[in-house]
Parts: C-alpha cells; sequence; structure tokens
C-alpha cells in the first residue's frame, strides 16, 4: 500500500515539473506554446487514463491473488487440521480461527487461562508444546516465538492410537504361594488352601479378565496387558491383604508373592524378567509384589516395604482440574479432618476453603467437633481476626445441617471415617473428596468419589499446595494462613528431616512468597512446660520388648495424641532403637498407639494388623472400649508374628 501511494506522488510531481517548465520557456523566450501545451495535456490525460487502468488492473488482480491465498490457506490449515489463536499483553482471547468454530468453541474476549488454565506453564515460556484435551479431543498446542499466537493441531486420532497401543502393550507375571511346599501340612490344611485361598486368588484374576495358568501346584503364570496391569496397580494388589487374612484364619502360614514385568515387546525379555523378580521377591521374605518396568528400578508393594509413588505436575494438575470441576457443580462445600486436628490438617482445610471460596462456592470448615491439639489451637486463636474474616467455621451438626444432595465433603489429612471428626457426616453425604499424604488402607469405609492419596507426600500440605497454581490469581493466602501452611509440614516432618523431597521444599518456598515466616513458625511450635513434663513421663515409662524395640504403655492419665507422638519421637531417635511404640488413653474411652520407626522395621504393616494404619516409619491407630493393657498385649502379638522367621529380612524400602 505505501509503494503505491508513493509512485502516485512521483507521477504528480512528474506532470507539474513539465507544465512549470512549458510556462518558464513562453515567458523568457516568447514563444508560441499552444501546441506543445496542448500535445502536453493529451500526453497527461492518456498518462493518466492508462495509469489508473493500469492501477485498476493491479487492484483487482492483487484482490483476486489474496482470495486465492486466504482460500488457499484455510484449505491448508482445515485439511491439516490446524487451529489459530491470538491474544493480547492481558492473555485475553482477540481471535480463533474457523479451526474452533467448527467445534463450537468460541472465547473470543475471554481470558486464555480461564478456558485453559493447563496452558500456564507455556505462557511462561517454560514449555513451547503441550497436549490438552478438550471435550474428549486432544490437542498439540504449540507457541509461537516472539508473536502472541497459538496453533491448535487434533491429534486425537494419534493420541487416542498411541493409548490403546500402549494399553495392549504385554505384561508378564508371575504367582507364588510362599511356604507352600517348605511347611509340613496335613490334608486338611491341603484341602482349606485349595478351597480357601486358592480359589479367592483365581476369582480375583477372573474379575480382572486375566489370563492365568497354573505352572505346579504353588505357582501360577498370568497374562495380561498394560491396561489390566493400571487396574490390578489401582486396587493396591488388594489380595495380598485378602490371602494372608484367610492363612491366618486357617492357622496357617501361607501368602502369596506377585513378580510383573512390563515395558518391553519381547516376551522373552518379559518372561526373564518375571523370574528375576520373583526370587528377589521370595529372598525379601514373600508377601508382597515387585514389579519392574524394562529399564526401571523395581518397585515394591505390600508386605515388608512400601511402594514410593512418584508425583508428577501432569498428575496435580489433573487433579487440581478434577477438583474445580467437581467444587463448580456443588451447591456447597464442607471441609472435614481426623479428630484432634494437628498443624498440617488445619493447614490443609484452610488451603482448600481458600481453593473452593475462590470459586465463589460457600464453603465450611468442620472444626468445632473432634477437637484440636492445643499447639495449633493456640496458634488459631492468636489469628482468630484473621482466619474468621475469611473462613466460616463450623460443628458437625451445623454441617448435617448444610448437607444436601449435591454438597462436595472434602476430607484432608485422613481417609478412614473413623478417623474423622465428621463421622455422621461422612454416612449420610453422597459426594466425598479424599486428599491424604498416608498409605491407603486395605479396606475403606466409605465410598468417594474421587481420592488422591500420595503416600510419597510429606504432608496434606504439601498436596493441597501444589494446587494453588492451578486456579489462577484469585486465591490470596494471607501471611497468617502461609505461616500456618508452612506450620504444617514444619512438624510432619519433623523440622524437615524426615519425608521430605524436592518437591516439599518447592511448597515451602512457595510459601515463603506468600508471607511465611520460618522463624515465627518455629516460636509458634513451641509448646508449654506442662507438654515437657507429660512427655517426659511417657518416656520414663518405656520398656525394652526387644533390644531394638521399646514400648511405653501407660494405664493410667489422659494424654492429647500430639504429647504421645513427640514421645514416640524422642525414643525412636535413642542409638540402638529401631522402633517404638506409646499407648496410652487419648480420651476416657478411647486409647491410641503412636509407632515409630528409623526404616528398617515397617510400622504401618504393624499398625494395619490393628486397623491402624499410617506410614513405612511413622504410624498409629485409635480405638474405643478397650483398655490400654489390652492394647499392648495385641501389639505384642502382632510383634511377635511379624518377627516370626523374618529376623534376617530388611525391610527397608528400596
Amino acid at each position: 500500500m505505501r509503494k503505491k501511494t508513493l509512485v502516485n506522488i512521483i507521477s504528480a510531481v512528474t506532470i507539474v515539473e513539465v507544465v512549470a517548465v512549458l510556462l518558464v520557456m513562453a515567458f523568457i523566450l516568447h514563444q508560441n506554446i499552444i501546441i506543445p501545451l496542448f500535445i502536453t495535456v493529451a500526453f497527461t490525460i492518456a498518462f493518466a487514463v492508462v495509469y489508473f487502468y493500469m492501477n485498476s488492473m493491479h487492484a483487482e488482480t492483487s484482490r483476486q491473488i489474496e482470495e486465492t491465498v486466504d482460500t488457499a490457506y484455510k484449505e491448508v490449515l482445515n485439511h491439516g487440521d490446524v487451529g489459530i489463536l491470538s491474544y493480547d499483553d492481558n492473555y485475553e482471547i482477540t481471535f480463533m480461527s474457523e479451526f474452533f468454530l467448527k467445534r463450537s468453541l468460541n472465547h473470543v474476549g475471554e481470558k486464555l487461562l480461564n478456558w485453559l488454565p493447563e496452558l500456564q506453564d507455556m505462557l511462561r515460556n517454560e514449555a513451547n508444546t503441550q497436549t490438552i484435551i478438550i471435550n474428549d479431543d486432544k490437542f498439540s498446542v504449540n507457541k509461537m516465538d516472539k508473536a502472541s499466537v497459538l496453533t491448535f493441531k487434533d491429534i486425537t486420532g494419534e493420541y487416542d492410537l498411541a493409548r490403546k497401543l500402549a494399553d495392549d502393550s504385554p505384561v508378564i507375571g508371575l504367582l507364588s504361594y510362599d511356604n507352600y511346599d517348605e511347611v509340613n501340612m496335613s490334608e486338611d490344611d491341603l484341602s482349606y488352601i485349595n478351597t480357601n485361598i486358592k480359589v479367592p486368588v483365581i476369582d480375583y484374576f477372573k474379575s480382572f479378565d486375566i489370563v492365568y495358568k497354573t505352572l505346579k501346584n504353588n505357582r501360577l503364570l498370568l497374562i495380561l496387558n498394560e491396561e489390566l496391569f493400571q487396574k490390578l496397580l489401582a486396587d493396591r494388589f488388594s489380595i495380598l491383604n485378602r490371602v494372608r487374612k484367610l492363612s491366618k484364619d486357617g492357622g496357617l502360614d501361607v501368602t502369596i508373592s506377585m513378580a510383573l514385568a512390563r515395558g518391553s515387546e519381547s516376551y522373552e525379555e518379559l518372561d526373564e524378567s518375571a523370574e528375576s523378580l520373583m526370587d528377589l521377591a521370595q529372598t525379601r521374605g514373600g508377601d508382597q509384589v515387585v514389579v519392574r518396568k524394562s529399564g526401571e528400578d523395581a518397585m515394591f508393594y505390600g508386605g515388608n516395604s512400601e511402594a514410593r509413588e512418584k508425583q508428577s505436575k501432569t498428575k496435580v494438575r489433573v487433579t487440581a482440574n478434577s477438583i474445580r470441576d467437581l467444587i463448580l457443580k456443588s451447591s456447597n462445600v464442607i471441609i472435614i479432618g481426623h479428630k484432634d486436628m494437628d498443624a498440617d490438617c488445619v493447614a490443609s482445610a484452610l488451603c482448600m476453603s481458600n481453593i473452593a471460596q475462590s470459586l465463589n462456592v460457600p464453603t465450611y470448615i468442620v472444626s468445632r467437633t473432634g477437637g484440636i491439639e492445643s499447639m495449633i489451637s493456640d496458634v488459631m486463636e492468636r489469628y482468630s481476626k484473621v482466619l474468621e474474616n475469611k473462613h466460616r467455621f463450623i460443628s458437625e451438626s451445623d454441617a448435617l445441617d448444610a448437607l444436601n444432595d449435591n454438597t462436595l465433603v472434602i476430607m484432608v489429612d485422613h481417609h478412614s471415617a473413623a478417623q474423622s471428626n465428621s463421622y455422621n457426616l461422612l454416612q449420610q453425604a453422597k459426594r466425598i473428596i479424599i486428599l491424604d499424604h498416608h498409605r491407603r488402607r486395605a479396606d475403606l469405609d466409605i465410598v468417594p468419589m474421587m481420592m488422591y492419596i500420595e503416600a510419597a507426600a510429606s504432608s496434606a500440605t504439601e498436596i493441597v499446595a501444589e494446587f494453588l497454581p492451578y486456579f489462577g490469581r484469585r486465591i490470596e493466602i494471607t501471611p497468617e494462613e502461609a505461616n500456618i501452611m508452612y506450620l504444617g509440614i514444619l512438624i510432619d516432618t519433623d523440622h524437615f528431616r524426615v519425608r521430605t523431597g524436592s518437591r516439599t521444599f518447592d511448597v515451602a518456598k512457595q510459601l515463603r512468597g506468600y508471607g511465611a515466616n520460618p522463624t515465627l513458625c518455629d516460636e509458634l511450635s513451641q509448646e508449654p512446660y506442662r507438654n515437657v513434663i507429660e512427655r517426659s513421663h511417657i518416656i520414663n515409662s518405656a520398656k525394652q520388648y526387644r533390644k531394638d524395640i521399646i514400648i511405653s504403655s501407660l494405664n493410667e492419665g489422659i494424654y492429647s495424641r500430639s504429647i504421645a507422638s513427640q514421645a514416640c519421637d524422642v525414643i525412636v531417635k535413642s542409638k540402638g532403637v529401631e522402633a517404638a511404640f506409646v499407648i496410652c488413653n487419648i480420651d476416657r474411652d478411647e486409647v491410641a498407639i503412636s509407632a515409630r520407626s528409623k526404616g528398617k522395621i515397617n510400622v504401618q504393616v504393624i499398625m494395619e494388623q490393628l486397623h491402624g494404619g499410617g506410614h513405612m516409619t511413622a504410624a498409629g491407630l485409635q480405638a474405643k472400649d478397650v483398655s490400654v493393657a489390652k492394647m499392648e498385649a495385641d501389639l505384642m502379638k502382632v510383634l511377635d508374628e511379624y518377627f516370626k522367621g523374618e529376623e534376617n529380612e530388611s525391610n527397608t524400602a528400596v
């Protein structure tokens, strides 16, 4: 356009110059210029006619070329199934190509991250390409360099095909009945095993459509694919717990071990790997599942070691988006914790309350029922003005009044109704989410619509804090709330000394950005002198069960769970002590056990036998209407069983 304007100017100037020269000649030379002037005018008119005709032809040709190119461009985009989206400096969508309109996606004028929050990392230049899912369609999104433009490529077919190929990849497994050949069994014992153990095992695999073949009396060959393996993984190989219980009921010591090899298309390689894994499982004492993906380290589940579960940002993002959808579809949200809420429980509840409120959904926290540990209760009292201005704290009775069929109940820092500060609420709620960092129990006493349990996480606070970036900038965390969240992590990790990973410190850094003060948090975690006296009494009451195991049992007095846990932490740090157990009354009709380990002994497995749970190095339980003496006797029986035949077995997680 600029070039065309320049040509017009030059042409006009040239004509003016010719006329001027003729006039000068007439004035100076007194010559007759009528004829030359006539010729010049005629020439000018002719030139103008030709010029404007050519200019019109050029414009028409340019228009046709532009239409042709535009049509071809659109055909190329449509043929390649590629969409173009542009946005301004405020990330507001300014243009969407026909690619989106055909899919009924018109978000022009909206904030890009409100529509697709998962693109946040890309917009921060942390990624140039990303795969997202919109209405079950899969798209590869690319960000153009030095331009506020995104291209969308529909890869649904390729994605689904790749997923199907991955789901169909082969997995070879072996199952062995531990101790089957080594133990002298009577005919009755063999009959019990065949009827009450082997049949349930076969039924279990049938329920997953897994092909099995009996190799000999104590071993099965399992043939499945990746999709079925993922279902087994989601089930947490529950057959191990069932066989263990059935064996115990029959007075036998028969358990099962499983080895699963995956990640290769070579059946020979998978077969060799499965054999190797089975040897590994049995040399570690059996009663476990060992899984190895080709090229990766072996993973252990069940019996003698705790599984290492690796978390990814993609998993966090997908979970956050799912939680967002559930909250938005709810009439209100009620957040509940466990009995005697500790700092981690309170902190994760406050964080989820902020998240739910950012979506403009009425939100409540049940904290006036079930109790709060004294230390965090003092902190909440200190920050009461800020907290009560932002959050609505209610009792279980109030929660029941607010409950309806569309209420979303969020359980934080626990996943057992029996441990909850709102048991009756859970019995009536129809929509429940679990957010926890304790290893999942084998027998859930509720049916959640969504469960997010990350045993590798340091705390429930770490889990929920990782959701914050995926809910936009509307969430405001005050310095007081940040201190409570930091305190939750600080206490659950024993001041960042246990169960910490890189993501723990990432969250701590995030909380520092919100205004958390580590020095102040250390002060807030200090306890009154009376707690020191009580903890000292618990420690002084300890006695040896074995040279490396200490048990402190208190038949008199009532102690808080936090004091018992702290005393247990002190005992287990003693030289030569591998595990410690504190048994005491936490109420007139309720007894608790706190269990701690340095890692050689799996206290989570021990507590599960008593219907408790937790982590490999930190676990516990609460039980009503039982005496401390009875609980101590039951614990000793479980410990005797645990160490039977395993004196030389390492229980350290790999």
